[in-house]
């Protein structure tokens, strides 16, 4: 799984490698395989002794024990095309496999003449290079799972989706058993892995943000409000952002979200400004909301201080600036009131994915009129949050990808505080 793009941590499967090798002492060394073949060779001539995040079944003539871990994610066979190209099944050509999927157990749609396009896998596998091939080269169709395709799918508005096609691609680790106690240790990791709490808070970070389908339109507001808004702002996200340790490119999601860069926004409830701040929380930083320099500040000061509020709560990084957004949306307060709901219902109200859970229900009066700050509107507070964290996923792709929107924000480029 692509893992690279995210400023949530090193990746998904290197997380989860990283907490297997914590948990038995052990460390772990990449080995570069330039094709699937090649990998599997790896592994029968004793070069490698684990496959992480494969689709695939293994080749039959492997003369090696190997283990077949758990399906640890599941997701769909896509065919995804070039916008204004030929689909695929219409002259019966080639599909370019970008997916790890057994191809034994897909089969490809055929036209009205009963003709199926030939799988091709190329020689180098990667789905970004693919999908490079695909919007640059007029390469016409590609086969994707629908879980890489998403993490990716936001940097090439250029492409659609032709069809959904039956099965699935599940996703596992393959391991030998030369060695008896390494197997051991990963049957065990498993055993106690897949349904644990730990597990699921890792895969709510790295994916729980993703829509299962990009909005072109969103996407091209969003890059054109880029061009267009950050240069007048840039010089004083970098100043406010350094004066208060957040993420530059953090604080540009959340003024997007808020406001969309206009500096006149306001709303229902008397909130205004590029960061939407209320009359009471202006005066006591001591800005004009209505000044957009002077609110950017208002609302990194602002923000930061929630996130202060939250140390000690034993919090991740990542939790910890997702609580602080929450409470940026909608009080502090609410934030509470959610993290003790979440414990009520067996929970350690300790991470964001619980609380995701929890929110929407202190809109019920079962559950807030036990609450300390009663009724809120949980649903808008987890679509505030998810947002945010999807804009800064996005922002971040940008620039790792070097796509041409990234100059907008080179001035603004740090390292993930998360």
């Amino acid at each position: 799984m692509e893992g690279s793009l995210s400023p949530y941590g090193p990746g998904f499967e290197q997380e989860l490698l990283n907490r297997f090798c914590q948990e038995n002492g052990m460390r772990w060394e990449w080995e570069k395989a330039d094709s699937w073949d090649e990998a599997w060779e790896m592994v029968r001539n004793g070069k490698a002794d684990l496959i992480i995040g494969l689709g695939a079944q293994p080749p039959k003539n492997m003369d090696v024990s190997l283990v077949v871990g758990p399906a640890y994610a599941r997701f769909d066979p896509l065919l995804v095309r070039a916008k204004g190209s030929s689909p695929s099944t219409g002259d019966c050509g080639k599909v370019i496999v970008a997916s790890n999927a057994d191809l034994d157990s897909l089969s490809l749609p055929a036209n009205d003449s009963g003709c199926a396009p030939t799988p091709v896998v190329p020689e180098d596998v990667s789905l970004r290079s693919v999908l490079d091939s695909l919007s640059k080269d007029g390469l016409s169709t590609a086969l994707v799972d629908s879980g890489r395709y998403r993490l990716l799918q936001p940097f090439y508005s250029q492409l659609t989706t032709e069809s959904r096609l039956s099965g699935s691609v599940e996703y596992r680790w393959f391991w030998s058993e030369r060695s008896k106690e390494l197997s051991r240790a990963l049957v065990d990791f498993w055993a106690r892995t897949l349904d644990s709490p730990a597990y699921k808070d890792i895969y709510d970070r790295y994916f729980g943000f993703l829509p299962e389908r990009t909005d072109p339109y969103e996407m091209r507001h969003f890059m054109r409000t880029l061009k267009r808004k950050l240069p007048t702002y840039e010089e004083q996200i970098l100043l406010s952002a350094s004066k208060y340790g957040i993420d530059p490119l953090l604080l540009v999601a959340v003024i997007y979200q808020e406001s969309h860069f206009n500096s006149r926004a306001k709303s229902k409830t008397g909130v205004r400004g590029l960061m939407q701040l209320t009359i009471r929380t202006a005066k006591e930083l001591g800005v004009n909301r209505n000044n957009p320099f002077d609110s950017i500040e208002g609302g990194a000061a602002y923000l930061a201080s929630l996130f202060e509020r939250f140390e000690g709560t034993g919090l991740t990084p990542a939790d910890q600036w997702f609580f602080a957004l929450a409470a940026y949306n909608r009080g502090r307060g609410h934030v509470l009131d959610a993290m003790t709901l979440a414990k009520a219902q067996g929970g350690s109200g300790r991470t964001w994915r619980e609380l995701k859970d929890v929110f929407p229900k202190l809109s019920y009066a079962k559950y807030y009129r036990n609450s300390k700050y009663g009724y809120t509107r949980g649903f808008e507070v987890v679509h505030y949050v998810e947002k945010i964290r999807y804009f800064y996923y996005v922002l971040n792709g940008l620039v790792v990808l070097s796509r041409p929107e990234a100059q907008q924000l080179a001035m603004l480029v740090g390292p993930s505080l998360l």
